[in-house]
């Protein structure tokens, strides 16, 4: 299995060599070049919400799970520690260096009973290996709703996948403190396109659903039973040069990658002049950020 390459220290802070982000290049390409720097520059608000994904999942020891879009292993990780070797976790994911990672920590931890595939949760998933015959205990989701072209489609394949009494666990962001959209709207004219444009064609820009829509996909996907979560999620930024490294490792940095080489230094500067009126006495930014769950029932 290959292991990932290790990012030079400056290759965070620089934009990316190559061009900005092109049509066709998708949610696979995105997240291919994140996976260097992916959860590591500090910020624990991915693992963290994975690990509350799973409690709220109520995943249990013996289970077997189907994590979609598992990247590095968010969610993945903990429900398989919680699982055990009785139990079993399948992860898929559309980014073959988010895969090759995700494997790289399943054997460091040594938790054999997961198995992780390059494979589309848009698509049919009967055909995974090791799938259950009666169907898994729990599907978990985690921060994937935004990048579905076909959400109503895709819960339907959840519940097809889950055996009666199973449950679909998914999870998303919502709201963050006030002041912080002023850095997107500072941001936004740098950017090729109109708004519309920018949301429609780059990956990861897609409005983020309401619990109300959730819980209305679930139901008309034949979930009678929808619980709705919320927790509130709070990190620190050393100083403006850090929120820079971690937007570039998160799927934010599609819309980084949309805007003109030539603009990326004024956008930049649009970014942190936004961002002064947000730092602490100290000089860091604390960030705190809404983040939704739903747990759905299947009969």
């Amino acid at each position: 299995m290959p292991s990932p390459t290790p990012a030079p220290p400056e290759a965070t802070w620089s934009p990316p060599a190559r061009a900005p982000h092109r049509d066709g290049d998708g949610i696979a390409g995105l997240f291919d070049r994140a996976a260097v720097t992916y959860d590591r520059v500090g910020i624990d608000l991915l693992p963290a919400a994975g690990r509350l994904l799973v409690e709220h999942a109520r995943i249990a020891p013996g289970e077997h799970v189907l994590d979609a879009g598992c990247g590095t292993g968010a969610s993945l990780l903990p429900a398989a520690r919680t699982v055990g070797p009785r139990g079993a976790v399948t992860g898929i994911d559309l980014s073959p260096v988010m895969i090759a990672r995700v494997q790289q920590h399943c054997e460091e931890q040594r938790l054999d009973w997961v198995r992780t595939h390059v494979a589309d949760v848009e698509g049919p998933l009967h055909p995974l290996p090791g799938r259950p015959a009666d169907g898994y205990d729990a599907v978990t989701a985690g921060m994937l709703l935004s990048f579905l072209r076909d959400p109503g489609r895709v819960f339907l394949g959840f519940r097809s996948a889950l055996r009666p009494g199973g449950r679909l666990a998914v999870s998303w962001w919502g709201e963050e403190a006030p002041g912080w959209d002023r850095v997107v709207e500072a941001t936004r004219p740098f950017a090729s396109g109109t708004r519309e444009e920018i949301e429609t064609a780059v990956p990861g820009q897609n409005q983020p659903p309401t619990p109300d829509l959730v819980r209305d996909l679930a139901h008309q996907a034949g979930f009678p039973s929808v619980e709705l979560h919320e927790e509130r999620l709070e990190t620190t930024f050393r100083d403006s040069d850090h929120w820079w490294e971690w937007t570039w490792s998160t799927a934010a940095r599609a819309f980084w990658e949309s805007v003109p080489r030539e603009r990326l230094p004024a956008a930049r500067a649009a970014a942190e002049s936004a961002l002064a009126a947000l730092r602490a006495p100290d000089g860091t930014l604390p960030y705190v950020l809404t983040t939704h769950f739903a747990v759905c029932h299947r009969w």
